[in-house]
């Protein structure tokens, strides 16, 4: 599978499309945005995981100040 890592587009393997035609869709999607295209082997987009962000500040700033 190609995705954008900068938006929702991606070039979909179970499409008609060859892996030719996926790449060139790729190509073109990169040329006309700028947007980072990455290629994977799954079958569906990656998803970043789901991070409390309340924990992930108390983490972050929790540890700001404190001596090693």
């Amino acid at each position: 599978m190609k995705y954008c890592l900068n938006c929702d587009w991606f070039a979909d393997p179970e499409a008609d499309a060859d892996d030719d035609e996926r790449s060139q869709a790729a190509l073109e999607h990169f040329v006309e945005t700028g947007h980072s295209i990455d290629s994977s082997d799954s079958v569906g987009r990656p998803t970043t995981p789901v991070i409390c962000e309340a924990f992930l500040v108390r983490d972050l700033v929790g540890s700001f100040g404190q001596s090693v």
